[in-house]
Formats: C-alpha cells, sequence, structure tokens
C-alpha cells in the first residue's frame, strides 16, 4: 500500500510545490484513512511510515536515497531533496515513494529503489505498489516458492521480468507480465537503459476491475496525471486534497512511456587514454 510519485521535464519551482503537497498527502491521507476503517482498523496513525526513497535523474548525475524511517520524521532529507531539486538548471526526472507495507519485513534490503540487471545487461531500477500472489507467481515462472519465503516479492518480479528481457521480449509486455498474479493492483514506475545506450521512463496504473467498483477503493488506488509543456506529473490521489488542479484520472491499464534523452555520457577507448599517456 505504498504512494508512488513521478515528475519530469524542466520547471523546478512547480516541482517543489508538489513535493510539498506530497509531505502533507503522505501524513494525512483521507483515502487510505477511509478505507483502513472500511477494513476496522480505526486508530491509523503516522500514516505510510515504513520508509520513503527517491530516484533523482539529471543530465549528469543519477542518485538514489533510502531510508526506511518515517518520510515525516526524516526533515533533513525531505529539505535536501527540494535544495537539489532546485538547483537543477535543466532537465530532471523524479521518481519517489512512501511505503505503508501490508506484510513482510522493513529493511534496507527491502526498500525502493530496487536496482536490477538482466544477463543481456538492461539495467533498471524499480518502484512499486501492489498486493501480490508470490506463490502464484512462483508456479509460474517454475520456480521454488520455499526458496523465496523469506525474500521480498521484489525477488520474484525481478527474476520474472529479467528472464522476459533476456529473451528480447517487448519491454511492456516484460514490465506488466507479473500483473498475471497481482492480488489488487499493480501500479508501477521503471528507470530503464537498454542495450542501445538509450534511457527510458516507464509509468503503469492497474487495478483489479472489482476494486474500480467500490468507489472508497477506486479513490484510494488511482492515479492521476497533469501534463503540462515544463512539467509532467503523476501522482497517487491523495495530492489532490492539498494541491487543487484539473487532473485527469489514468486509466486502468494506461502504460507511459518516456525518452529521457538529456543524460550526457562519455564513453572512451582505454588504449587511447595509454596512448595518450606514453605521448605525454
Amino acid at each position: 500500500m505504498c504512494r508512488i510519485l513521478f515528475l519530469k521535464w524542466t520547471n523546478t519551482k512547480k516541482a517543489i510545490n508538489y513535493i510539498n503537497a506530497f509531505y502533507k498527502a503522505w501524513f494525512n491521507d483521507p483515502h487510505l484513512e477511509i478505507w483502513m476503517k472500511d477494513l476496522g482498523l480505526n486508530n491509523m496513525k503516522n500514516q505510510h511510515n515504513h520508509g520513503w526513497w527517491y530516484l533523482l535523474v539529471t543530465e549528469n548525475s543519477i542518485n538514489t536515497y533510502l531510508n526506511w524511517q518515517a518520510f515525516f520524521d526524516d526533515k533533513l532529507w525531505f529539505n535536501n531533496l527540494k535544495k537539489q531539486i532546485k538547483n537543477i538548471k535543466w532537465k530532471f526526472l523524479l521518481m519517489a515513494e512512501l511505503r505503508l507495507t501490508d506484510e513482510w519485513y522493513i529493511s534496507a534490503l527491502n526498500s525502493h529503489p530496487f536496482f536490477f540487471s538482466s544477463e543481456n545487461w538492461y539495467e533498471w531500477w524499480f518502484f512499486y505498489n501492489w498486493l501480490l500472489n508470490r506463490e502464484e507467481l512462483s508456479k509460474m515462472e517454475c520456480i521454488k516458492y520455499q526458496n523465496f519465503q523469506k525474500k521480498n516479492g521484489t525477488t520474484i518480479i525481478w527474476h520474472c521480468i529479467s528472464k522476459k528481457l533476456e529473451n528480447w521480449e517487448n519491454i511492456k509486455e516484460a514490465l506488466l507480465w507479473a500483473k498475471k498474479a497481482i492480488k489488487s493492483w499493480y501500479n508501477l514506475m521503471c528507470f530503464l537503459h537498454n542495450n542501445k545506450w538509450e534511457y527510458k521512463a516507464y509509468l503503469n496504473a492497474y487495478s483489479k476491475e472489482k476494486l474500480l467498483e467500490k468507489p472508497d477503493y477506486k479513490e484510494y488506488i488511482k492515479l492521476i496525471k497533469k501534463e503540462e509543456p515544463d512539467l509532467f506529473f503523476a501522482w497517487s490521489n491523495a495530492i489532490s486534497v492539498y494541491k487543487k488542479g484539473n487532473y485527469k484520472t489514468m486509466k486502468n491499464w494506461e502504460f507511459l512511456e518516456f525518452d529521457i534523452d538529456f543524460i550526457n555520457e562519455s564513453y572512451f577507448s582505454a588504449k587511447e587514454c595509454w596512448i595518450e599517456k606514453i605521448e605525454l
């Protein structure tokens, strides 16, 4: 039951406004409160208190931060994130997530963003919000579930996606393969470096149709988005309480792909560098 934030492009002032709303909504998400009361959990305090993390990409850096301390208790790094955003002079990509877990453990090894690489050298960072049937997914992949019982569900997801990518299958099909074993919803964000020296970002919204028939559940799990010339935004619905705007609801099964073409990289030949040093 995590919540996700996706921002990209150039307007850092607007981005900081969204991040401030992000802070407020994570501490008091009215949609979560209604949902938890429906489940009989009436003493809900310190919402989304199982950690927070982000991936910040600029033209010259790819930075990650994770902390399994609650977002609202980590004001130093919250302010640090805003400072980093404010100092960006060109395009950026920010993916962030806050966690309220339903089960399993909370540690540095079970915190987003997860980084993986496949045997054919796809590299990817992964965020998600879902309830996953790990045992069913293990059967689909013909792996022994008992070997993964003490692992987080992402370990099995990594296995599924990597195998698909290693067969050179469509990236969308690879990323969405796991939804066949989803109990409820499957919202994901992914930042991927492929075998063509290309960087891409992906965003997906998927929910079980039965959940969408329940108004309170629908309000809690849906993702909203807003697209402007200088900023694209997608977020869990709670932000609309703290930052008013004309948001669009992402359609069920909607899958977005973005080319991240602003990253500067340098490739060089070690042989050429060595010869140059000898000549000097």
